[in-house]
């Protein structure tokens, strides 16, 4: 039985890794606490040891050794020697590189390619980007207790699931279930808090092992989108992870390869969730990578084509936020910026690259949205062949109409209702140059596929200013959720004044946390604005009501936004209220300083 092997490797797992625990600790294996490291702790380093016998135990139990598992057993082998004698000796970035290489020929010389282009020599070089970087993507995955190891055994099951509905590799089904029951005993002692890591033995045979499985796959669809998709949507964290630490090292003027405190993991951590919350989160987002996988591998390719695009859409926006969290210095310790850093801030920040990529993706989610809801959620053949030829012109018109309306001129974090005008205008400029091109070079439109062109234009008009809109304003709402997540200690205060000074005050504290205000409740003289809500902060009433917002919220302080109320007996009785409870008063003061030159 199939099933056998996954429980032969749990409990050989489960039973080994103690027993390497303490090889660890009496070989001084162990991780200590340092700068660039996540544990608080001196843990054990050769949970990887465990891991690999005990899946070496199920794959040899199981019979999955044949001649078609052979090759990715050999180059798994090799990648577990390699990480072992690193986790010993500490090998040097390009010997470990090499060591990669020739692991992955073994693979490929075995006619285990990726079969994208018509050429071979770009399959075979595409195949080795493939395996070394996937497998270098999981060993920067290892940062966190649990992560690397969970993230894998998603990734394993789903490899599983295609395995075992394709019904054509019955080994290698042998071969993922041997290695999920090995993943998961070794889970048992490295989730949160970890007793033991699996060091680079298990990162580097876990991530090529897994590279090579998926390329090893025989898709049951044989749609171009599957053969590339697939893989990539399985791995797609890894491959976040691994784009946002390179990007935001080179910006930094640092070395990608070295080590830090600086991945997805540790960003949602300063985004104030704590390391099991983190954790967890991350494996949602690997489950739900890997479901759109199984979408596309049933050939449900009109919904692919919408909810892949949006879930890459939706994790870049949340990686370009979580890179802008302070969790490292901005510079290298001597302050200057190398070169490919200055080049690597000038396209992101002053050239917009990334904000004009992602704009490719929605614009081209925008336009298929149009067309597929226009049909009732089906294009025929006609159609999306249609949908193909006419995108460069969505693309080049909705650029244009972009720049002539200034959508990237704005700022993300301070977008406001100002802009939200800005984006419908760019959306109907976009649907007026985008018809009128379709009207100038395809004339026949309305006799063809297209009964009426203006029909879809106005729904990719609509979905497009939904999309500007959404991802502008995503920044808005996750600072939301920042300054609520982000655990300090706050100082309770009240707010007199609902006006916009007092809505301006209250927005100032809770955009800066680090102030260490909490504002509790307004108090305002307008009975008209009494009940409201600003910020989530409610207007409870007058001065008169401070006795009970006291006894309600124990606040400590009171911020003043109104001056005038000062010269006022209302005001002389506040004052003599807030004396008389021990509250200090601030007077909030927004004034432009003349400096003399």
């Amino acid at each position: 039985m199939p099933w056998m092997s996954f429980g032969i490797a749990l409990v050989s797992s489960l039973l080994l890794v103690p027993v390497v625990r303490w090889l660890s600790f009496r070989t001084n294996r162990i991780a200590y606490p340092r700068k660039d490291r996540w544990n608080p702790r001196p843990t054990p380093t050769l949970g990887g040891v465990g891991m690999f016998f005990a899946f070496g135990i199920a794959v040899l139990w199981s019979g999955a050794v044949r001649a078609d598992t052979l090759p990715v057993l050999a180059g798994g082998a090799l990648m577990f020697a390699l990480g072992l004698y690193d986790d010993y000796r500490e090998l040097s970035p390009p010997a470990k590189l090499i060591g990669q290489i020739l692991a992955a020929s073994v693979v490929i010389f075995f006619g285990y390619q990726i079969a994208f282009f018509k050429f071979d020599l770009i399959n075979i070089l595409l195949t080795f980007v493939w395996l070394v970087g996937i497998t270098n993507a999981l060993n920067l995955l290892d940062n966190m207790d649990g992560l690397a190891g969970g993230i894998a055994l998603i990734v394993t099951v789903f490899l599983g699931v295609f395995f075992f509905r394709a019904g054509k590799q019955p080994a290698f089904l042998l071969v993922a279930l041997s290695l999920a029951g090995a993943i998961l005993g070794f889970l048992a002692f490295n989730f949160p808090p970890a007793s033991i890591f699996m060091g680079d033995s298990g990162s580097l045979f876990l991530g090529f092992t897994l590279a090579s499985l998926a390329v090893a796959r025989k898709t049951s669809a044989s749609n171009v989108l599957a053969v590339v998709a697939i893989p990539a949507l399985l791995f797609l964290l890894p491959i976040l992870d691994t784009t946002l630490v390179t990007i935001t090292r080179l910006m930094r003027g640092q070395s990608p390869a070295q080590g830090g405190r600086d991945h997805t993991s540790h960003r949602l951590i300063a985004f104030g969730l704590t390391e099991r919350q983190a954790v967890l989160s991350l494996y949602a987002i690997a489950v739900l990578s890997g479901l759109a996988s199984t979408i596309v591998e049933n050939r449900a390719y009109d919904f692919s084509l919408v909810f892949v695009p949006v879930l890459i859409i939706a994790l870049s926006l949340l990686a370009a936020y979580l890179a802008r969290l302070q969790v490292v210095p901005d510079r290298p310790p001597d302050g200057q910026y190398g070169a490919l850093a200055r080049v690597a801030v000038q396209l992101a920040y002053r050239q917009r690259l990334f904000e004009i990529a992602l704009d490719f993706l929605l614009v081209s989610v925008a336009y298929y949205l149009a067309w597929w809801t226009r049909y009732n959620w089906a294009l025929s053949d006609v159609q999306l062949t249609f949908y193909l030829r006419t995108l460069p012109l969505a693309l080049a018109g909705t650029y244009i109409s972009f720049f002539a309306f200034g959508v990237y001129r704005g700022v993300w974090e301070y977008v406001g209702v100002q802009d939200a005008v800005g984006y419908a205008r760019a959306a109907l400029g976009a649907v007026v140059l985008v018809g009128l091109a379709l009207d100038v070079l395809y004339p026949d439109v309305r006799k063809g596929a297209v009964q009426n062109v203006w029909v879809p234009l106005f729904l990719f008009g609509v979905f497009l200013f939904i999309g500007l809109a959404a991802s502008r304003a995503s920044f808005r709402i996750l600072d939301q959720l920042y300054t609520r997540q982000v655990q300090r200690v706050k100082v309770p205060v009240v707010v007199y004044g609902a006006g916009r000074a007092g809505e301006m005050a209250v927005r100032w504290m809770q955009l800066n946390p680090d102030l260490g205000y909490q504002p509790v409740a307004f108090l305002d003289d307008d009975s008209r604005k009494w009940g409201r809500v600003i910020h989530g902060v409610k207007v409870v009433g007058d001065s008169a009501r401070l006795d009970e917002v006291l006894r309600s919220d124990a606040p400590v302080g009171l911020i003043l936004t109104l001056d005038e109320i000062l010269s006022t007996p209302r005001g002389d009785a506040l004052l003599a209220a807030c004396r008389r409870e021990g509250l200090w008063v601030r007077r909030l003061r927004l004034d432009f300083e003349e400096i003399v030159l």
